[in-house]
């Protein structure tokens, strides 16, 4: 079996968690099936998913670039979207969708 040969850079993940740590409580990391951070607002049941892929992590981007990445577009959009599916592709595409009503 072949996995990604991609290389997912720790620091670029604690970046992002310190990112999504400044507007939202509770951010955890979970990697079981791609990269996703959950995370919530404030003291209300609204929660989101942040799914990156596997590529964008291991995009040669500056740590600043990244941090200015994640305020400027990531989070505006999270705020725009109260409790969806936040999704960032290889090419740095930040998409939203219903999260599945599981």
């Amino acid at each position: 079996m072949n996995h990604s040969q991609c290389e997912m850079d720790p620091m670029k993940l604690q970046t992002i968690q310190a990112c999504l740590e400044t507007q939202f409580r509770d951010v955890t990391f979970n990697q079981k099936v791609r990269p996703t951070f959950t995370f919530h607002q404030g003291d209300c049941k609204l929660s989101w998913l942040l799914i990156m892929h596997e590529e964008f992590l291991a995009d040669h981007m500056s740590l600043e670039e990244l941090r200015r990445f994640m305020d400027a577009k990531v989070i505006k959009k999270i705020l725009q979207n109260p409790g969806k599916r936040i999704q960032i592709s290889k090419h740095w595409d930040v998409t939203v969708e219903e999260k599945n009503l599981s």
